[in-house]
C-alpha cells in the first residue's frame, strides 16, 4: 500500500508501506534483499527535491548494512538504526564505533541492543538518543523501516518488543514528524514469524497514524519478557553512544 509523495510540485504529509530492503549494496542484492529501496528513497528525495536533512530511522532486528554504506560519508542523510547486537546475528556489522567517516561522520548512529532487550530498553534509546538527536538534526522527512523481527516470537531473532512495543515505535515517529511536517513515508518489512506479523506491522502503522486501536499480543509473553531483564546492559549501550557521538551532537554532551 502506497501514498502518494509529490503532488502538484510539493510535498504530502504521507505514509508509505512496503519494502524496507535495507541489506543491498550499490551493485548487488544481500539478506533477502535485490535492491535498497532505503537508499533509493533517500537519494531521490536528495537528487529531485533537494533536500538535504533527511532521517532514516532503520528499527529493524538486523542492522541495516547496505543503507550505512550508501550514506556512511553524507552529512544529509542521518541514519539512526537501532538492531540487535551484531555479535549475535547477521550481518556482523553496525557496531556503536561506526559512525560515518568525512564529512558523514556522527551521521550513522548505531544503537545495538542486548538480546532480549523489550519495551522499556526501546523507551529508553528513544528517550535517550533517538528523540534528542532527531530534535537537534531538525529533519525535513523521515524515513523509517523494519517490521516485526524485534518481536520476542520472532524465528530468526533474539529481542523481546511485546506488540506495545511496535505501537510505541510508531507513536514515537508520529510524534517526531511534527519536526517536520508529519512527513513521513514509512517502509515496513520483516518479521519471520507468521502469527506475529500481521498484528506487529498492525500496531506499527496505527501508532503511526495515531489511530486509536487495541491490538491484542497474539501469543502469551513468556515470564521472562514480562519485565525487560537487560535494561541495566542497555543503559551502558547508550552510555557508550553519546560517548562516542558527543562530539558530533550538543544534545549528548
Amino acid at each position: 500500500m502506497a501514498c502518494n509523495l509529490v503532488q502538484n510540485g510539493e510535498f504530502n504529509k504521507v505514509v508509505s508501506v512496503g519494502g524496507g530492503l535495507h541489506h543491498a549494496k550499490k551493485s548487488y542484492g544481500e539478506g533477502f534483499c535485490l535492491y535498497n529501496d532505503v537508499a533509493f528513497c533517500a537519494l531521490y528525495l536528495i537528487r529531485e527535491f533537494a533536500l538535504d536533512r533527511i532521517l532514516i530511522l532503520d528499527t529493524d532486528a538486523h542492522a541495516g548494512n547496505g543503507t550505512a554504506e550508501y550514506f556512511y560519508g553524507e552529512p544529509k542523510v542521518l541514519l539512526i538504526d537501532i538492531h540487535q547486537d551484531p555479535n549475535t546475528i547477521y550481518p556482523g556489522t553496525g557496531f556503536v564505533h561506526q559512525i560515518g567517516e568525512g564529512e558523514g561522520k556522527g551521521f550513522t548512529v548505531n544503537i545495538p541492543m542486548p538480546v532480549g532487550a523489550g519495551n522499556d530498553s526501546y523507551e529508553l534509546v528513544f528517550n535517550s538518543i533517538v528523540s534528542p538527536i532527531t530534535r537537534e538534526f531538525q529533519p525535513q522527512i523521515i524515513i523509517r523501516n523494519g517490521g516485526s523481527d524485534p518481536h520476542l516470537h520472532d524465528d530468526l531473532t533474539d529481542l523481546g518488543l511485546s506488540v506495545k512495543g511496535f505501537r510505541m515505535i510508531g507513536e514515537r515517529v508520529r510524534e517526531l514528524s511534527t519536526l517536520c511536517g508529519g512527513r513521513v513515508i514509512d517502509l515496513i518489512a520483516s518479521g519471520y514469524n507468521r502469527q506475529i506479523l500481521p498484528y506487529a506491522w498492525l500496531a506499527l502503522t496505527s501508532g503511526l497514524m495515531g489511530i486509536n486501536m487495541q491490538v491484542e499480543e497474539p501469543e502469551q509473553i513468556p515470564q521472562q519478557y514480562v519485565t525487560d531483564s537487560v535494561y541495566l546492559e542497555t543503559e551502558k549501550v547508550v552510555n557508550e553512544v553519546k560517548d562516542n557521538l558527543k562530539e558530533y551532537w550538543m544534545c549528548l554532551r
